[in-house]
C-alpha cells in the first residue's frame, strides 16, 4: 500500500480560500445635521435626517406627556 498524505489540502490553500471569511468593521460616518455617528447610506437614528431632508419621523420627548 502506498504512503498517504497526512492532510488532504495544505493549510496555506485552506487559508487562501477562506480569506474573505472575516468580520469587518461597519462604515461609520458623522451626521451632517446633528454630528452624531451613523452608518453610511442610512438615515440618522438620532435626528432622522438623510442627505439634508427628514426621512424618519422622530418623536419629540418634550411633546409627549
Amino acid at each position: 500500500m502506498p504512503p498517504l498524505p497526512k492532510r488532504k489540502y495544505p493549510r496555506t490553500r485552506q487559508r487562501k480560500r477562506r480569506g474573505h471569511h472575516r468580520l469587518r468593521a461597519p462604515h461609520v460616518v458623522t451626521c451632517s445635521d446633528c454630528r452624531a455617528p451613523r452608518l453610511a447610506h442610512k438615515a440618522c437614528p438620532v435626528c432622522g435626517m438623510y442627505r439634508g431632508r427628514e426621512v424618519l419621523p422622530i418623536p419629540d420627548p418634550d411633546l409627549e406627556g
